[in-house]
């Protein structure tokens, strides 16, 4: 399922004057790096850490990677931008995660970001010849952390708590596993490595930087070391 990924890979250090690999990360705030309330991490963020360990594991090969992700962005929101952001590129890889948002519809979304997602790999497989790693979404917060929300998010804070704990975002995320396995593209179960954090005893409302649903550098190492995984596999 990544053969035109690994090509790619073995073109540029074959050959200097090809062009770069190029990925492009499309998603939500997560991806865009957002962290804290006004707070953007460029150095942190799970897809800029993947380039530097690709970098480090292919040394012959120059990559590069755009940042297609919009704070507050469900994957409905996206198809608006899909040429824009990433068709026209004709990128060599594609991650898509989206979920945090779009689960706070609840069951009543679930359809709709099923179809969406769906639209966006058939497009991205028919329009170029990218390989495709979908991410299900890290967990969001289990409990209020009072002294870490900013008071824009209050009134929004208990609506993502009750998405998690209701079930709402594993919900999503299973969608995104059908989704991934349907469409044969590579699936990077962040949702799943977070689950096991918590099996294992860990708080993972530690990750969130802002308390809801924003990981924080070390939460988007976790997801970066996910997506190195399927990677990893597929090679």
């Amino acid at each position: 399922m990544m053969q035109r990924w690994f090509e790619r890979i073995a073109q540029k250090a074959a050959d200097p004057a090809q062009a770069p690999v190029l990925t492009v990360a499309f998603g939500d705030s997560v991806t865009q790096g957002v962290m804290e309330h006004g707070r953007l991490c460029r150095a942190g963020v799970y897809h800029t850490r993947l380039q530097r360990s690709l970098e480090e594991r292919y040394g012959q090969t120059t990559f590069s990677t755009i940042n297609a992700g919009v704070s507050g962005s469900s994957v409905t929101q996206a198809l608006d931008r899909l040429e824009r952001d990433v068709l026209r590129h004709d990128p060599d890889l594609v991650l898509v995660a989206f979920g945090l948002n779009d689960c706070l519809d609840g069951p009543a979304g679930e359809a709709r970001f099923e179809d969406s997602l769906r639209y966006i790999c058939r497009a991205v497989q028919a329009e170029t010849e990218a390989d495709l790693v979908l991410l299900t979404p890290p967990l969001m917060a289990r409990h209020r952390h009072e002294e870490r929300i900013h008071p824009a998010h209050r009134e929004v804070a208990d609506r993502i708590i009750g998405a998690q704990n209701e079930g709402f975002l594993d919900r999503y995320a299973e969608i995104v596993r059908c989704v991934a396995d349907e469409e044969q593209t590579v699936l990077a179960d962040v949702h799943d490595a977070w689950r096991s954090m918590i099996a294992q005893g860990r708080d993972t409302d530690l990750l969130l930087c802002n308390g809801l649903n924003h990981p924080d550098e070390e939460g988007h190492r976790i997801i970066s070391e996910v997506i190195i995984s399927s990677l990893s596999l597929q090679g």
